[in-house]
């Protein structure tokens, strides 16, 4: 393990997260006078970190960067910028367990709160929670390559730990050029958002919260019950094409502005993904409609919304979806597991996965049937190696290992076992609210602190796709015999 190469890089990522609290600060300075020491206090410590980890970290600018360096910056990273982003909630006066949820919720992009109302949040403090949903989104260490000197091989490791999926696609030769495009793409989006948001009445202040937080598939809104709020279907529209933009593929929109749409047609996944949303959304629709619960209006309104919401891992709420048949809730629970696309920055296991995962399943069934039979996976026309095919059952098996420990030790603090369940697969999938006491209109203020670190561990599990948060936790990765 080179050490020293590993602090310098997160030094670096401090340095960047510094730059970040500079926004906040001004916002404090400009409506916010009283928490101007807050964010003042931040960026000096996260300066003085960043200073820290530069000093005694290799000097050199360009070095190999092996994958055990590569993970434990992916693994360190995520949580040492958790760490850095609870110092504001920390400093406003909130408790440790509940500054690092608060930090942890918004750079993952699950967008939960353990406050009852966001009046409690100063506007600077709003806007601090707004800006890491949106740098949760693309991921801080894609801002990290963006400044990160080219280090041969190394940095695809980051990349693809950044860009999750059955196989995470480089849209350039090289990677730095690949992590700066997306996040141009990914801030002109968000500026068009906006510019739309505003069209629509939205407040200035607003539509910025919600441009970030859709681009992010975070989900954070200003009031506890979400879009309900609004009450426009033009709000509700608008964030539906955003949802659905960036919890795709984000290299095929740098293929599709290179005028190669053949790309997207070819692209299978977001066939699937698609698919999948259209038909979660008909069936809600029938099921809303034919219990009565809505008339056909309202239940195609809500029922495709919520749909897309839940299935991009957003997190938003036009209706309480809380008070919905029992069928519709069980529809969203099984979105929330699923999850977007690779490449994208929804949450979930991803729809490419799950795609790979029943075609394999179809070609087992296949070979009990016909002993010799040759059955190739394909995805997108391209055959998916049975190395890949491993690693996705591998993941599968740890995810439902993860989700279930995760879920008895939460049941422990006596929530009912089908809110447990509801929980952890929110947490983990990056989505947010569920069912029963943490429903779409309501908060995570009323689970324990115990809870809440169990919320912790399930949101930082689910946005590093549990195998880099669970190796940097074995003895053996940080000995300096192991020949990674």
């Amino acid at each position: 393990m080179n050490f020293k190469l590993v602090l310098r890089l997160l030094g670096l990522l401090s340095k960047a997260f510094s730059a970040i609290t500079i926004i906040p600060l001004l916002i404090a300075m400009a409506v916010d006078h009283e928490q101007i020491i807050v964010f003042l206090e931040t960026l000096i410590i996260s300066v003085g970190v960043s200073r820290l980890f530069l000093y005694y970290g290799t000097k050199k600018t360009t070095q190999r960067l092996r994958i055990r360096e590569a993970m434990a910056i992916v693994g360190c990273g995520w949580m040492l910028v958790c760490i850095l982003g609870a110092i504001p909630y920390l400093l406003y006066g909130m408790g440790m367990v509940d500054s690092l949820f608060e930090s942890v919720s918004g750079f993952t992009t699950t967008g939960v709160t353990t406050v009852r109302t966001f009046d409690e949040f100063s506007k600077s403090v709003l806007a601090w929670r707004c800006l890491t949903h949106w740098f949760g989104g693309i991921g801080v260490i894609m801002l990290f390559i963006v400044i990160m000197p080219q280090m041969n091989n190394g940095a695809s490791y980051l990349f693809n730990a950044e860009l999750p999926g059955a196989v995470a696609e480089r849209t350039l030769p090289r990677i730095k050029e690949s992590a700066a495009l997306i996040v141009g793409i990914y801030a002109g989006l968000t500026i068009i958002e906006i510019f739309l948001l505003m069209l629509g009445g939205v407040h200035f202040y607003q539509a910025i919260n919600l441009a970030l937080a859709t681009m992010a598939t975070g989900g954070f809104s200003f009031y506890h019950d979400s879009l309900i709020k609004f009450d426009s279907v033009y709000v509700e529209v608008v964030c539906i094409a955003f949802m659905l933009i960036s919890s795709m593929n984000f290299s095929l929109y740098y293929k599709i502005w290179r005028g190669d749409w053949q790309a997207f047609k070819d692209d299978s996944e977001h066939r699937y993904y698609l698919g999948l949303l259209a038909v979660a959304a008909v069936a809600i629709t029938l099921n809303l409609y034919h219990t009565g619960y809505m008339d056909w209006e309202n239940s195609l309104r809500h029922g495709l919304f919520q749909a897309i919401s839940i299935g991009s891992t957003t997190g938003f709420a036009s209706d309480d979806f809380n008070n919905w048949p029992s069928f519709s809730r069980y529809v969203l629970l099984i979105l929330m597991f699923i999850g977007g696309c690779s490449g994208s920055t929804a949450g979930g296991m991803k729809i490419s996965r799950v795609v790979i995962l029943l075609k394999a399943s179809w070609a087992e069934l296949l070979r009990t049937l016909h002993p010799r039979i040759v059955y190739s996976i394909k995805m997108g026309g391209s055959v998916i190696e049975p190395a890949i095919i491993g690693n996705i059952t591998r993941f599968f098996f740890l995810y439902m290992i993860v989700f279930m420990v995760l879920t008895i030790a939460i049941s422990l603090t006596g929530i009912s076992i089908m809110e447990s369940i509801g929980i952890i697969a929110a947490c983990l999938s990056s989505v947010g609210p569920a069912f029963g006491v943490v429903g779409p209109t309501s908060t995570y203020s009323d689970i324990s602190t115990f809870g809440r670190i169990v919320t912790i561990c399930a949101m930082l599990l689910g946005r590093l796709e549990i195998f880099t948060l669970l190796v940097i936790l074995r003895p053996d990765f940080w000995r300096n015999k192991q020949n990674w």
